[in-house]
């Protein structure tokens, strides 16, 4: 690596497979599925590293994978979408991370990842690269590896001076996750909302409360919460707002949180403030969700301009 990039990923890799189903069952149910197929889809981690690379961002991917097909797609799609692979490597002791996404007819899905801790970045891992990337300027991370790695990159990165951002997913059953004011955006869904402020969904929070319980509660700097269908908010300690939705029909939602995670950073780093990029994440995730798949459909920084006059929207100029 010739210079220290702007932006870090630091989170896991894997290989998905898809099918499709009539419908997401419900609990105890059994259904039929079909299509089962593999897909361009390497995981949350690499999924936001391509995107930011995809739009001209100066970005490395921190991460480790199996030596097979999944660990070397990895190299390849890295290489692919501009993103720097100096700390992405293949250990022969571990097994690659597998996933498999059901997806309804009507664009929702299920994601079922078979990863194992242990066979990701590990935290002692993660602390002693994201320290010889000190100069960066932001990081984002997430818990595709173990949680505990997941917090070490964003402690290590605010220690060094870099804007933060963690995305809590997968969820974990059970998670208790400290306070942590060392994460400047936590970015989730909705649902992601109810169970780590441990409100019942059943009592229909708006999205401003669950925010700020999540402020109070974990001490962040600002919560992003994307909304599906209504869009995205951002709450502060001074300040809530929501960014409305750009009308689309969906095909799948597949990688549409990693490609708005990918975005607002992308923006982050072009100066622009969190509701602006929150604003052109909006349409950057609603073009995504009009595709069948997710990393191979995340746009190039060519291709925006069209996207943004495809929605009638104007573009934010960087």
């Amino acid at each position: 690596m010739s210079k220290i990039p702007e932006i870090v990923v630091v989170n896991g890799h894997g290989l998905g497979e898809y099918c499709d189903v009539k419908r997401i069952p419900l609990p105890g149910e059994t259904c039929t599925a079909y299509n089962r197929r593999a897909a361009m889809d390497a995981g949350k981690g690499t999924n936001v590293a391509c995107a930011i690379g995809r739009l001209g961002g100066s970005v490395s991917f921190v991460a480790k994978c199996g030596v097979d097909q999944c660990g070397e797609l990895g190299f390849q799609w890295l290489a692919d979408s501009n993103v720097d692979a100096s700390y992405y490597w293949l250990d022969p002791s571990i097994e690659s991370c597998l996933g498999l996404c059901i997806i309804a007819e009507n664009g929702e899905n299920l994601l079922l990842d078979f990863d194992d801790d242990l066979h990701a970045i590990q935290p002692d891992e993660v602390e002693r690269v994201v320290r010889k990337l000190k100069g960066a300027k932001f990081l984002v991370s997430g818990f595709a590896q173990s949680v505990e790695s997941g917090l070490a990159a964003c402690r290590t990165g605010k220690e060094l001076g870099m804007y933060t951002l963690l995305n809590p997913s997968p969820m974990r059953d059970g998670l208790k996750l400290p306070e942590m004011p060392y994460v400047d955006v936590l970015c989730v869904n909705e649902g992601e909302s109810y169970e780590l402020s441990g409100t019942n969904p059943d009592e229909k929070t708006g999205w401003e409360e669950l925010g700020r319980k999540l402020l109070e509660q974990y001490k962040c700097k600002a919560i992003v919460m994307t909304l599906g269908a209504d869009g995205s908010a951002g709450i502060t300690a001074e300040e809530a707002w929501r960014c409305p939705p750009v009308q689309v029909e969906m095909v799948d939602e597949t990688g549409a949180g990693d490609g708005f995670l990918a975005a607002v950073t992308y923006c982050l780093s072009r100066g622009k403030t969190l509701k602006e990029a929150m604003e052109w994440a909006n349409v950057y995730a609603a073009y995504t969700v009009t595709k069948s798949g997710s990393l191979e459909f995340y746009p190039w920084k060519k291709e925006i301009p069209e996207i943004f006059r495809g929605f009638g929207k104007e573009e934010l100029v960087f």
